[in-house]
């Protein structure tokens, strides 16, 4: 989450900059618009969607493990593997950020849903037709404003005849380009990333253009620019206004002046200008995908076995195997380390000191079952409970197995194991169980070597989702 806020302020900083240079000086009003909200929204919207340029080559990221000097310690048999309850995981515990974030955001959505309802109690008044708009009296400003179709003018006002035209005409624009739906949807927006400060950039800019475009709409409709102008002057020294309407008097009188009396730049100006702002956009909008946005999953794959310990029957060579294939998958996003890349045994020790200098997000312990009734089979996982892993653990778990349903008939659940790793590593652990090499059907799983490229692939995408959840 980090991540997305610091990226979409670096997004919405580089499309302000690219509407500052190119756009905002240009009577491109109705693109203009389009920029500002179009860009805004994608900006937000680009991390979540996973835009891959370029198919990553596979790169292989297999470290062996050089040998300790330290003594060996006893393992723990899969016989003395403890059953426990599968646990929800608790998400209970948020950063005190999160609250911050929470009560200003709480304090901003209500200040909008107030200012909402005085507008709606505002509409219920008396009203009166002039062209498209429905013309209000009302006491709550001095300031001429408009929201939809609605027109609020002060109840006492003292408008020439000529001021009252070009008001009329200036917020029929407002209504009819629906610009209330801009600013309704920059206050939900400026609500919700308040802590973005290109947010506040992209309102201000928006509504200024608003009363670009309709000064421009208005003096096209036939009110002489100089009366239009000295309408603006007139009327530009009110401050307050209804929240979330568009008011005549608002934005600095300065620009709207200048712009007013600006002329146009050539068609291979303006042309050549909203070319270069969508490719702007274009790369901004692609360079945002969220997909790099997110650090590396670091995954160790501890191939159980080795050497001297063989493990159930042919083990060690099985777990190894689907090792090796989890490191030809390995790429920028999912970086795969392995603790033997050959039939080598280590102790439990060795294998922790290892572990623990890869500052990995996930342990995954690679391992195939055994029974004495034939019949038995099935994937089951482990995880250690009495750690601070223990809900990552948990949930990491949860989807390991999942994934490997599409090759095994049988899902025998995620269980609780006291394994010395587990109780040893700085990370979330998970022990793997993948099938029974004595029984026939997963014993023809677990030895074809396609079918050991497929577990490998499964307990991959398994990765992938994590690396999503995470």
């Amino acid at each position: 989450m980090i991540s997305y806020f610091v990226y979409t302020i670096i997004s919405l900083g580089c499309s302000y900059a690219v509407y500052v240079l190119l756009l905002r000086k240009q009577k491109t009003f109705q693109f203009n618009r389009f920029f500002l909200i179009g860009s805004l929204l994608l900006c937000l919207v680009a991390p979540f969607m996973e835009i891959e340029l370029f198919k990553a080559v596979p790169s292989i990221t297999e470290i062996p493990l050089e040998k300790f000097t330290a003594s060996v310690v006893e393992t723990q048999p899969i016989e003395d593997v403890t059953f426990g309850e599968a646990q929800q995981v608790d998400h209970s515990q948020k950063s005190p950020f999160f609250y911050v974030y929470f009560i200003i955001t709480l304090f901003l959505v209500f200040r909008f849903l107030k200012n909402l309802s005085k507008i709606y109690g505002l509409t219920r008044n008396e009203y009166e037709y002039d062209g498209k708009l429905k013309v209000i009296k009302s006491t709550d400003s001095d300031m001429v404003s408009s929201f939809f179709n609605y027109m609020f003018i002060p109840k006492q006002n003292t408008l020439s005849r000529a001021d009252y035209k070009s008001i009329i005409a200036h917020e029929t624009v407002h209504s009819e380009e629906l610009h209330s739906v801009d600013i309704i949807l920059l206050e939900l927006l400026s609500c919700i990333f308040w802590f973005n400060p290109f947010i506040w950039l992209y309102k201000k800019s928006t509504l200024q253009n608003h009363e670009f475009r309709a000064d421009e709409k208005s003096v096209s409709s036939g009110i002489d620019i100089e009366n239009y102008s000295n309408t603006i002057i007139n009327l530009g020294q009110k401050e307050y206004r209804v929240p979330l309407t568009s008011g005549f008097n608002f934005i600095q009188i300065k620009n709207r002046i200048i712009m007013l009396h600006q002329s146009k730049s050539s068609v291979f100006k303006r042309t050549l200008n909203i070319i270069s702002v969508s490719l702007l956009l274009a790369g901004i909008f692609v360079l945002s995908s969220y997909k790099d946005l997110k650090e590396p999953l670091v995954v160790v794959i501890d191939a159980g076995h080795g050497g001297h310990d063989s493990g159930n029957l042919d083990e060690k060579n099985i777990v190894l195997n689907i090792s090796h294939q989890l490191s030809l998958l390995s790429s920028d996003n999912i970086r795969i380390i392995t603790t033997r890349t050959e039939d080598t045994f280590f102790t439990l020790q060795e294998r922790v000191e290892f572990i623990s200098t890869q500052n990995a997000d996930l342990v995954v312990s690679l391992h195939a079952n055994a029974h004495s009734n034939p019949l038995t089979n099935g994937v089951e996982a482990y995880y250690n409970d009495k750690d601070e892993f223990k809900d990552k653990s948990y949930a990491f778990g949860k989807i390991l197995l999942e994934n490997q349903m599409e090759l095994f008939s049988t899902n025998r659940g995620l269980k609780t194991v006291p394994m010395y790793i587990f109780r040893h590593i700085n990370s979330p652990g998970v022990l793997l169980e993948l099938g029974f090499i004595t029984n026939e059907e997963d014993h023809k799983v677990l030895m074809n070597v396609d079918r050991q490229k497929q577990i490998a692939a499964s307990i991959f995408e398994g990765l992938e989702e994590i690396r999503k959840s995470n």
